[in-house]
């Protein structure tokens, strides 16, 4: 028999670099890798990306479809659309495991379960129920705000996490302190839970530099924040820092990405507010320059606020900032602060706090050589060390080599 799997993802795909990452290290160990996700307006049915054979349904294009889903997995738990197709693919091509990414399609697998005879792997992502607390803070749309008040409810969510994961055959942590978690919360056995965190592959440090990435920073100390902008992310801690370092004009904090309409002019507002002429919201950027902006940088920042969300999952881009060879500056959220202390990689400051924050940036300002160290550490731990994908991808591998043995 094939050695197949069937891959769950309420996203559109090519989009999730931890799917594309697992994806592919199954499929390198001999696995066939089936993806069924969202379909865009312009995505086809089906092709194969990646090497993975995906099937697309329409099941939300816009805000507005996707929030009326995201009602339906909260009520009834179970996406139709999904447990439709899923159960055609999973019959056709009879594949007999379900790796489910994140909670909310977690009982849509679970409820194929007994008639199929699959084996069911959830794949926690984040811890979910703690998120939803986070994510919708800074929500000005009234409609939207009481949409997720009455329906994307945590204590809801809570309990269909502890339910999902006893019901699982096998569950994917993020992170250490996610797996301490299921184990405390829900009376898991440890042995059950395989954490398979968010390091990077070695080739994000082949990425070609483009020295152009900060022109109009140029001769800068610079202060990067990359990726996803959001209430969780303490990017608001970070801007009132640089409040703090006035007297020191050469500081300058860069935000590379984006997030909600609401979240930006939320940052925006705090920016004018102050007359900062030191924070600069250079937007999205494809992934191709990611190495550059932060080899380029001088300081990477991760100022996660933290709480019961970013305390049990972890960025790609620590990793990353670490590959870059530049100190990291990160929050005293717990995977930060624990990876960060023992690389020797970066300072910590104090979660929420601004006043940390400028000092720590100001150290490091100071401390030319303490940075070079910094930075060091960090490609070492990465390039050298076992903090890489390819170290962290046997932890996938072996868990397949007992559910789908050769």
């Amino acid at each position: 028999m094939a050695r197949k799997v069937l891959m769950m993802l309420n996203a559109r795909y090519p989009a999730d670099i931890r799917v594309k990452k697992e994806a592919g290290a199954l499929i390198r160990a001999g696995v066939e890798v089936h993806l069924l996700s969202l379909r865009g307006k312009s995505d086809a049915a089906q092709e194969v990306v990646d090497g993975i054979h995906v099937h697309r349904i329409r099941a939300g294009v816009n805000n507005y479809e996707l929030a009326f889903w995201d009602v339906v997995m909260s009520v009834y738990q179970v996406h139709p659309k999904f447990k439709k197709a899923a159960r055609a693919i999973l019959e056709e091509e009879k594949i007999s495991v379900v790796h489910v990414h994140d909670l909310p399609l977690a009982a849509t697998a679970l409820s194929l379960k007994k008639s199929l005879r699959l084996t069911v792997v959830v794949d926690f992502h984040e811890n979910y129920p703690d998120a939803l607390r986070t994510w919708f803070q800074w929500k000005t749309n009234l409609v939207a705000r009481l949409k997720n008040f009455l329906f994307l409810n945590p204590e809801r969510w809570s309990r269909f996490e502890a339910l999902a994961s006893k019901q699982a055959d096998r569950i994917i942590a993020v992170v250490d302190e996610m797996k301490v978690r299921l184990i405390r919360e829900h009376g898991l056995p440890a042995e059950k839970i395989v954490v398979v965190t968010n390091t990077e592959d070695k080739s994000f440090a082949d990425q070609t530099l483009d020295a152009s990435i900060y022109a109009s920073l140029q001769g800068k100390f610079i202060v990067t924040y990359s990726g996803g902008v959001g209430p969780h992310r303490g990017v608001d801690v970070a801007i009132q820092a640089m409040e703090l370092l006035r007297e020191f004009p050469q500081i300058h904090l860069a935000i590379v990405g984006s997030g909600s309409p609401a979240v930006m002019q939320r940052l925006q507002a705090m920016k004018e507010e102050a007359s900062l002429s030191n924070v600069h919201f250079m937007g999205y950027q494809s992934f191709q320059y990611f190495f550059s902006i932060m080899h380029f940088a001088n300081v990477n920042i991760i100022p996660h606020q933290s709480n019961g969300h970013t305390d049990n999952t972890v960025p790609h881009k620590l990793f990353q900032g670490m590959m870059a060879g530049r100190p990291l500056l990160v929050s005293s959220s717990a995977p930060l602060k624990r990876i960060v202390e023992a690389c020797h990689s970066g300072l910590v400051f104090e979660a929420g706090s601004p006043g940390d924050c400028a000092a720590k940036i100001k150290a490091l300002y100071k401390d030319p050589e303490l940075c070079a160290q910094l930075g060091a550490n960090g490609r070492r731990a990465t390039l050298e060390g076992n903090l890489n994908w390819e170290a962290t991808q046997e932890e996938l591998i072996a868990l397949y080599k007992t559910l789908l043995p050769a």
